[in-house]
């Protein structure tokens, strides 16, 4: 098991490491996720409008339908684009392992209409305090706060890593661009992680790239990635209790 002290030795050491490769990866993780969000987007976004107009029963060509149909496109888009955003990373593989970044892909327009609007809720509940005195907070109060915090919504830059020692093994998803890492110490989760690529042909300059900066490394590659898990180095904890 290493120590706390070690790995954060190492992580300071990684990101002041000489950067053998770089690439970047823009989309959803995964071959099915982004369908799978597409889809989630719409059921959410389509919900309440179709329900309004089967509820109401209103003419598809009417001023209500327009409504719903409005409130639908924007509830499809405010859920894709704000609550399941793709992700871009850019990804830094050095002597010690892998540090990267991560942001959400969201139009800036995105954040200056929510900042927008928090301003206009701010606006709204001053009005209303005025007009109905300090009971206009009792229920106004959470969403004054929640339209304070958004005044500044901005994206947010995270950032990660992944140690690599020779002890580390390598799953290839053949089928797709991604690698998942991990390490024979089950426990230390600094040396495990998913990385992704956006071809395959991207994917084998890595993986030749990583035979070459760590010789020892296990590569294994696998069709599915729960098939991962049938590494003997998942069985340890298993095998030792049966000794």
């Amino acid at each position: 098991m290493v120590s706390n002290k070690k790995i954060e030795v190492l992580k300071e050491q990684l990101y002041k490491s000489k950067v053998e490769y770089y690439w970047g990866f823009s989309g959803i993780a995964g071959k099915h996720s982004s369908l799978i969000r597409l889809f989630i987007a719409l059921f959410i976004g389509l919900f309440l409008p179709v329900f309004l107009m089967v509820v109401e029963d209103t003419p598809i060509w009417s001023s209500g339908s327009l409504f719903c149909f409005t409130l639908a496109t924007m509830g499809f888009l405010m859920t894709r684009y704000l609550f399941f955003p793709d992700k871009h990373r850019c990804y830094h593989l050095t002597s010690l392992g892998i540090h990267y970044t991560e942001k959400d892909v969201i139009p800036e327009a995105a954040y200056k209409v929510v900042r927008g609007i928090s301003w206009v809720g701010i606006a709204v509940c001053i009005i209303a305090g005025f007009m109905l005195g300090p009971l206009a907070f009792v229920g106004a109060g959470g969403f004054a706060l929640m339209s304070f915090g958004m005044t500044n919504f901005r994206p947010n830059v995270n950032h990660s890593y992944i140690l690599i020692s020779e002890r580390s093994v390598v799953f290839d998803l053949e089928s797709d661009g991604v690698l998942s890492f991990e390490a024979l110490e089950q426990d230390v989760h600094a040396y495990g992680g998913n990385v992704f690529t956006t071809t395959l042909d991207q994917k084998q300059e890595l993986l030749s790239i990583l035979r070459s900066l760590y010789p020892s490394v296990e590569l294994v590659k696998i069709q599915r990635f729960k098939d991962k898990y049938k590494h003997p180095f998942y069985h340890q904890e298993e095998e030792s209790a049966t000794e």
